[in-house]
């Protein structure tokens, strides 16, 4: 698949099998994820490969106990609900919805890494920086992966509930920041158009793009 078609036709995947990604694809796509812009070129990031299955069952785990609490606080509950039905109806649906993560047979966690690289008055902004690059990173391993038949779905709040237990994981240092965090596999089926519920609130793409100056839209 060409490039231009696969940014289109990438999606978030959520229900993936267990057939195995080969050392030659999986290198392939690192690699085309790191050559990614980094600010700087500071390359203030590191992708941890998740293969051991125990290892990719307990960073599964986290991951669909964090999508649980975050449906809690991002969806109202039902009329007449109470916050523990709520919380139990979030739990559920989760699990419903991303039980496959479980036989993924790879993680990749994008980690950002501090490199020392910015002299104090540019340290803030420098760290938004390195998580741009992060981001951009990421988005190469994204369309490369849809380009090769897999899937994967970007994921930045789930683990935010828990990252300390990520990190006791993955052995990762305090001061690295599992930023973001995506299953690649094969899916059950790639996923054709958008949900319901974002299709009805999306904007068209005339509509965000101003010319020249804010509010002269291509609506």
């Amino acid at each position: 698949m060409e490039a231009l078609e696969a940014i289109r036709r990438r999606r978030a995947v959520r229900t993936y099998t267990d057939r195995p990604v080969d050392d030659e694809t999986l290198d392939r796509l690192l690699r085309l994820a790191l050559v990614a812009p980094t600010g700087s070129g500071a390359q203030a990031w590191s992708l941890v490969v998740v293969r051991d299955e125990a290892v990719r069952r307990q960073v599964a785990d986290l991951v669909i106990d964090g999508a649980g609490r975050y449906f809690a606080i991002m969806r109202p509950p039902a009329d007449g609900h109470t916050a523990e039905q709520h919380a139990e109806w979030a739990r559920g649906y989760a699990e419903q919805i991303l039980a496959t993560y479980r036989i993924a047979p790879v993680w990749i966690v994008a980690a950002l890494v501090p490199r020392g690289n910015y002299p104090a008055q540019m340290a803030e902004g420098g760290h938004l920086d390195d998580l741009f690059s992060l981001a951009f990173a990421m988005e190469n391993l994204f369309v490369a992966a849809r380009a090769e038949g897999l899937g994967t779905v970007p994921t930045t709040a789930f683990q935010r509930f828990e990252k300390d237990r990520l990190r006791e994981i993955l052995g990762l240092p305090a001061d690295v920041d599992p930023a973001i965090v995506t299953p690649l596999g094969y899916p059950e089926a790639f996923p054709e158009g958008l949900p319901p519920a974002i299709k009805k609130n999306r904007r068209t793409w005339r509509a965000l793009v101003h010319d020249d100056r804010w509010g002269a839209v291509r609506a």
